[in-house]
């Protein structure tokens, strides 16, 4: 199963494991709260995913950590993934995700479910 990260506005970086019976569309939505929309950044070699109508929640705040890594002003939580030579969504690498354990970024090596984060972090939105 596709794994990406997931950074919460408020600095949070977990790995989210898609679950069988979610497509990579609804995985990602989830994981946003609502309709995504990729944002192109020059900084990072990965797929960044953004909640597309994230500037109209006042609960959305700046994604200080996310915004650093992409090098442009995003809001609300962000999800990192690769796409094939298709233009499909999949999981990151493994040496993508061992580079950020390496590099301090991770809360911690526990594998998240989308429903699990969706409970933790984005309880106040409803998931579209």
């Amino acid at each position: 199963m596709n794994e990406y990260l997931f950074i919460d506005q408020g600095g949070d970086a977990l790995i989210v494991r898609q679950e069988a019976h979610e497509t990579s569309l609804s995985c990602l939505q989830t994981l946003v709260g609502g309709l995504i929309q990729i944002v192109p950044s020059d900084k990072i070699d990965a797929d960044v995913w953004v909640n597309e109508e994230g500037l109209f929640f006042p609960q959305f705040g700046i994604n200080l950590v996310a915004s650093y890594i992409t090098g442009r002003q995003l809001v609300g939580p962000v999800v990192f993934a690769h796409s094939d030579g298709w233009g499909d969504t999949i999981g990151l690498e493994e040496s993508t995700l061992n580079q950020l354990k390496r590099d301090g970024l991770l809360v911690d090596d526990k594998i998240w479910t989308s429903s699990e984060v969706a409970n933790e972090y984005l309880a106040f939105t409803v998931a579209q």
